[in-house]
């Protein structure tokens, strides 16, 4: 079976799990040295992310990430400097099982990997299998459902729009005309060249029981593991992006022209004005409410509602805004009495 049942939502059960390598298996396909624990590997993340996998490799840019980087038993391998590598060493009590990978540029050696693992190897699963169709839906003819695609019962999906692999929509849920769900997230990396490339998502995009996604969207799926998140009960008006490794939680309600950039997370009952924006890595917590034209830059605590660029509390606000009318209002009064 493709499909089965946990917690009331669908899932693709035997898919998102990859496959086996080892740490030399690696060191071969980059033709480098490693030093430490021949370990199995089965997924690729960033340190300081979350991670699902049992046993990933990752990297180490700066020394500032040390910390993140020999702290997860979950990483088994990294990608680091000279440098880097003589400061790990010297940290006292340091005896974790991690192989090193030791190279002048971390960040681009890591990406060069994944890169290979999906383009020559069988190391990442690929949805490759027939799609599922749910009973009662309606597709519409111009609509493009992928191969490597779960929708449940009762969906409704619009004119022009593109469910791609790795997608599973859940029952009852209403996706609209020219919309992408599971697009190509952007990750941009720069070589050491100093030239830009783009690096391919793997995975998943899952939406929950009783959405609706409008006209125009753009939802993107992870990175790595896991899915991008649209809980059940969410509303999503027209012409709003979702970046990858994004979770929205139940009864979120996003409006009009919003982005969500990277790593976003809105917790339950958030509401998110038109044409606002959510930084990388940002936290809207429970019942939270961000006002038209707001950038979040910082996370936003519980039961808050915030406006402005960067947005902060509305009754603060409004006290600047006073103050600014003020000011302006004196400088007038001033400039009169000086002519």
């Amino acid at each position: 079976m493709l499909q089965y049942l946990v917690a009331g939502g669908l899932k693709i059960n035997n898919y998102m799990n990859n496959q086996i390598i080892k740490i030399s298996e690696i060191a071969n396909l980059l033709d480098i040295n490693y030093y430490g624990i021949d370990s199995d590997i089965d997924g690729l993340n960033l340190c300081n992310r979350e991670i699902i996998s049992n046993s990933v490799v990752s990297y180490i840019s700066s020394e500032k990430f040390i910390s993140n980087g020999i702290s997860n038993t979950k990483i088994r391998g990294l990608f680091v400097t000279k440098e880097v590598y003589e400061v790990i060493l010297k940290k006292e009590g340091f005896k974790r099982d991690i192989a090193f990978f030791i190279v002048d540029y971390p960040e681009v050696e890591f990406y060069k990997l994944h890169e290979i693992l999906y383009s020559r190897t069988s190391f990442y699963k690929k949805f490759n299998f027939e799609s599922v169709l749910g009973q009662n839906c309606i597709i519409h003819p111009t609509s493009v459902i992928e191969d490597g695609v779960i929708i449940g019962n009762n969906v409704r999906i619009g004119a022009n729009s593109v469910i791609k692999k790795g997608t599973v929509i859940n029952d009852n849920t209403v996706v609209g005309s020219c919309t992408v769900i599971g697009a190509e997230g952007f990750q941009l990396i720069y070589d050491e060249f100093n030239v830009p490339f783009t690096v391919t998502h793997v995975g998943g995009t899952y939406i929950g029981k009783n959405v609706l996604i409008n006209d125009n969207c753009t939802i993107s799926n992870a990175l790595f593991e896991g899915n991008v998140i649209i809980d059940d009960n969410c509303k999503i008006d027209s012409q709003v992006h979702i970046g990858h490794n994004c979770k929205i939680g139940k009864n979120s309600v996003i409006t009009g022209n919003s982005l969500l950039m990277g790593t976003v997370e809105l917790k339950e009952n958030v509401w998110i004005a038109p044409s606002a924006t959510v930084s990388n890595k940002c936290v809207v917590h429970n019942n939270s409410f961000v006002g038209s034209m707001s950038l979040v830059a910082n996370n936003i605590s519980e039961n808050s509602r915030v406006c402005g660029i960067p947005a902060i509390p509305v009754d603060e606000y409004i006290k600047i805004i006073v103050q600014q009318k003020k000011i302006i209002k004196n400088g007038r009064e001033n400039s009169k009495n000086n002519k």
